[in-house]
């Protein structure tokens, strides 16, 4: 109760700080989500749905925006053609939705046939339209208020403590003892307690932690000696154990390959550093390589999917975590509409998690693909993929071009902390994620932000033109 009053004087605070200057609220409501989704938080205020804190503050930090950035004589500077493909991915996002409002005859079946709940009607507008832009809109915000270095240090710094936050969580969630656990048991555990005792899933905090442990990395170009030592390694060594212990393999993956690019091309050094990590992996948290091979077996495998890999029986099926199930089906009703697809929860609608679950049980459900590519595919058609991948390599490509130039180090840590996250986001959709916006992307979208307003910063510089931004420090 303490803690609830606490909390709620804040939010008032905060919400009327707003009104002052919406750009640090924007920056508290990034940071925030580092607790938002702990069960503790109150889902509803005085019973109204969709009213709670967070949601509070984000209100009052949208109006405040929506009606002070004239009077601060601010002009939208987000380049011509990614303003083009950001309205083309909202128009899709709402398109599948009406889609699905207006045929939604197999999520019905579904339900009567094995029970559960779906979102319609209203419900359906709330969570698949107006939550996905209000996950997006702090990261436009912040791009548009971002215009000096007070304030891109602000906003980088809650965007690094909001992730070492939840690694905190997680840590004191899962304890330090289950980096012992043999891989499976480590999984089931992760399943249950993260979602439990932070609010996010663990295959979400594993995708996070992933490009966090980097993008806090990349902060040491702005710090000094001391506070390397004393900030960004314990941040990074925090935000790798949290990962390690989600039993995510697809995020261990990313943050190896990640790494591996981050060194090749910026920081060889750390190369040298490679063979021992993967010792004191190996030895402190042999867990995590339990996770890592689960599937590969010089044993025979009793999986149904089977291949000989140089001597070795690769279980796909455990590999994939059955997601080798699903996709050959998904990718079939691709192929019957491949165009502009079924509309959004098309892996519902079309009957596929229908089959799978009448032929492999209840326990392989698949609500979606668990492949963010092959679900938006499958719900918008190529015609709808094209500007959506697009936009996310044109950002990869702009992320990147800062990376690697030298001419100014806020140039290095905003291209590789944007790269780390986009990048983590994009090798995970493979195997999870979804392009539909929500909770575990809101980082990602802050990371675009700061990305898009220093690249048009460095044009300005490159120019000749005066940046307070860049220059001022």
């Amino acid at each position: 109760m303490i803690r609830i009053t606490l909390l709620t004087l804040l939010i008032a605070y905060l919400s009327a700080y707003a009104w002052k200057d919406w750009f640090r609220g924007a920056c508290w409501l990034v940071l925030l989500m580092a607790v938002f989704q702990h069960p503790d938080m109150p889902k509803s205020i005085a019973d109204i749905p969709g009213l709670n804190h967070w949601n509070f503050l984000f209100l009052n930090v949208l109006l405040s925006w929506l009606s002070n950035r004239k009077n601060e004589k601010l002009s939208w500077e987000m380049p011509r053609h990614l303003n083009y493909l950001l309205v083309i991915y909202s128009v899709f996002i709402c398109v599948s939705v009406v889609r699905y409002l207006n045929d939604h005859r197999g999520v019905d079946e579904l339900i009567e046939t094995f029970g559960g709940s779906a979102d319609i009607g209203v419900s359906a507008i709330n969570e698949y339209i107006i939550n996905c832009f209000k996950w997006v809109l702090p990261g436009i915000i912040i791009f548009d208020g971002c215009r000096n270095r007070k304030q891109y240090d602000f906003a980088i710094g809650t965007l690094a403590l909001m992730f070492v936050l939840l690694a905190l969580q997680v840590i004191k969630a899962m304890k330090l003892g289950s980096l012992t656990m043999g891989g499976d048991d480590l999984q089931l555990k992760a399943l249950k307690i993260i979602s439990n005792s932070v609010g996010f899933h663990r295959v979400n905090i594993s995708m996070m932690m992933s490009g966090a442990f980097w993008a806090i990395f990349c902060l040491k170009e702005l710090v000094s000696t001391k506070l390397y030592w004393l900030l960004i390694l314990p941040s990074c060594l925090a935000v790798f154990i949290a990962m390690a212990l989600t039993g995510g393999r697809t995020g261990y993956g990313t943050w190896a390959v990640i790494g591996l690019l981050f060194c090749l091309f910026k920081w060889r050094k750390y190369l040298l550093l490679a063979p021992l990590m993967f010792l004191a992996i190996t030895m402190f948290a042999p867990s995590a390589i339990d996770r890592l091979t689960q599937g590969f077996s010089s044993e025979p495998s009793t999986g149904v999917q089977e291949i000989e890999f140089e001597g070795t029986d690769v279980d796909l099926q455990s590999v994939t975590s059955g997601r080798i199930i699903a996709w050959p089906l998904v990718w079939q009703s691709i192929i019957k509409a491949p165009f502009f697809g079924y509309g959004r929860e098309a892996m519902k609608n079309v009957g596929i998690t229908q089959q799978i679950m009448a032929e492999h049980g209840i326990g392989e459900s698949f609500p979606h693909p668990h492949n963010a590519y092959l679900q938006w595919i499958q719900d918008n058609g190529f015609i709808g993929a094209l500007p959506v991948f697009l936009f996310y390599l044109l950002l990869v490509k702009c992320a990147w071009s800062l990376f690697r130039d030298d001419s100014n180090e806020i140039y290095i840590v905003t291209g590789g902390v944007s790269l780390a996250l986009l990048l983590a986001f994009l090798i995970a959709a493979f195997g999870s994620q979804t392009f539909y916006p929500r909770e575990g992307a809101v980082g990602m979208w802050v990371a675009i932000g700061l990305l898009l307003r220093i690249h048009i910063e460095r044009v300005k510089v490159n120019a000749g033109l005066v940046s307070q931004l860049i220059t001022d420090k």
